[in-house]
């Protein structure tokens, strides 16, 4: 362990987290919060952690066993991915070197480390241990009064709520198609929608399927409501077309000619789904992901007025 570490904090690898330690990791993860303005963990590697589920965890534990820091992996996806996190009070002491080079140590192979905001910190930790830059994930928001195009369906083509119950299936063969690019969204599974529908913030009003003349669904717009601290903010969570509904595709699929004035599939969910955020009490802001890399898209967004207001990078060790 780095020698400017205070010899009292115990660094340990454990096969999970014990209950208080996941009371203290909600507590660290908060003033990491408060400290940064933004969450230190992505949801479902948290999750994870907290569940049981992480395959490495590392702790950093100081006197009376209070945590000090917490380092954890877990699969993303098709990736293995990690977080670390060390008590604002605690930075620049060494702590997140210690915890790094413990879980560097602890799993072989490539793995994703996120580093949520940017911060320079990281990114010295992330050079000396050799970590290439590889992914950036952009937050983008936008005013929730700004205005939304009138869009209509494409003909024969309806948006209703996602039913509990009976739409889980179809929605991840869709998700599976529409994102077979992306390596944690294409991935994921009917225990994953199960799990979601189980969250507080879940609503089935705000989930939107386009569904064609047969009932198949065609894409989605899974909308989230963020409430914390007295305010609100509306998320694009999830946007997804399936393939043959894309484009010019659609209309072959739907097997009528296209409209002179139709509007895409895609455009006419982002429409509906900026609609109802809009309209849900206390929400002033609408935010979205979207990979950095990704120029078309951020195109489309920057269009119907998102800017950029964070971004989180994932430093990678290849294999």
């Amino acid at each position: 362990m780095n020698a400017s570490i205070d010899p009292s904090v115990r660094i340990s690898r454990v096969p999970a987290l014990s209950t208080r330690q996941i009371e203290q990791l909600g507590a660290l993860a908060e003033r990491a919060r408060r400290t940064d303005g933004r969450p230190p963990f992505a949801e479902d590697l948290e999750r994870s952690a907290t569940s049981g589920a992480a395959d490495v965890v590392v702790t950093l534990t100081g006197e009376a066993d209070e945590l000090v820091g917490a380092a954890f992996a877990a699969r993303q996806g098709t990736r293995r991915a990690a977080e670390l996190l060390v008590d604002p009070d605690r930075r620049g002491q060494g702590y997140g070197t210690a915890l790094l080079n413990e879980l560097l140590e602890a799993v072989p192979g490539e793995l994703w480390l996120w580093s949520h905001g940017d911060h320079p910190a990281a990114r010295r930790l992330a050079a000396r241990a050799g970590l290439e830059r590889a992914r950036e994930l952009l937050q983008l928001r936008r005013s929730a009064a700004a205005p939304v195009p009138e869009t209509q369906p494409p003909p024969g083509v309806r948006v209703r709520p996602f039913v509990p119950g009976q739409d889980e299936q179809a929605w991840v063969a869709v998700n599976a198609a529409a994102f077979a690019w992306h390596p944690e969204q294409g991935a994921q599974t009917l225990d994953d929608i199960r799990a979601a529908e189980a969250e507080p913030w879940f609503d089935p009003d705000g989930f939107f399927l386009a569904v064609g003349p047969d009932d198949e669904v065609l894409g989605f717009h899974w909308t989230k409501i963020h409430r914390q601290d007295g305010s609100a903010v509306g998320e694009v969570y999830v946007l997804g077309v399936a393939p043959h509904a894309q484009g010019e595709r659609l209309w072959a699929h739907l097997g009528i000619p296209r409209p002179r004035s139709a509007d895409g599939l895609g455009t006419h969910l982002t429409a509906v789904g900026l609609n109802h955020l809009a309209a849900q009490p206390g929400v002033r802001e609408i935010m979205l992901y979207v990979e950095g890399a990704n120029a078309a898209a951020l195109k489309v967004y920057e269009r119907l007025g998102f800017t950029r207001h964070a971004i989180d990078v994932a430093y990678r060790r290849s294999p």
